[in-house]
């Protein structure tokens, strides 16, 4: 295949951003910046999940996608459920070429807290074009770092480094370890 594809993992529509309280417009970061980004990138053919047709079930194409993309674009902006677990089926099956984006605002989850991830300004419903196009040279940037084929996933980083005796030295030691979170939670409960 000739052409690159770029999948996006991202929800679409206006989303409440419980944690912020309040409302945002995902598509105006899709269309306003990956899309108009992509638009220059002729060597990428750009998808979305809401962009699939046919008439097979869409989890067979978003899957698809998901593994044998070029590159995929993971927004997870509303920590929206579904973005987060195709970000999770990406990093488990390439080990590279996946970026992560979200509003500032966002707290990092603790497993993607080590990873690179491009933020940008909180915008709501609106977003000007100089933001806009602030956001477009930064994952332009990350773009062509991704093209090097650096290991980005966090599963790829550590899973390969350990062999099976330190497996088994590790679950060993965290087996009797008495300070472990679960027990220093259980006497502080008892404490109380």
């Amino acid at each position: 295949m000739s052409r690159k594809i770029c999948f996006v993992a991202m929800g679409f529509g206006k989303k409440m951003d419980y944690r912020n309280s309040k409302e945002v417009d995902l598509d105006i970061i899709y269309k306003k910046v990956i899309k108009n980004l992509f638009d220059s990138l002729t060597e990428y053919e750009l998808i979305r999940a809401d962009e699939i047709s046919g008439s097979e079930i869409i989890d067979v194409s978003m899957y698809s996608l998901l593994l044998k993309a070029d590159l995929v674009i993971a927004d997870i902006t509303t920590m929206n459920e579904n973005a987060i677990y195709e970000l999770g089926i990406r990093h488990a099956s390439k080990p590279f070429s996946t970026i992560i984006m979200m509003q500032e605002s966002e707290k990092i989850p603790f497993d993607l807290n080590h990873c690179r991830i491009l933020t940008y300004k909180d915008f709501g419903e609106v977003l000007d074009d100089e933001e806009a196009e602030k956001i477009k040279t930064n994952l332009h940037s990350f773009i062509k770092a991704s093209e090097e084929q650096n290991i980005d996933s966090p599963l790829y980083t550590y899973l390969p480094n350990i062999s099976d005796r330190e497996l088994d030295e590790l679950f060993d030691t965290a087996k009797t370890k008495e300070e472990t979170i679960s027990n220093l939670v259980g006497k502080a409960e008892a404490l109380k």
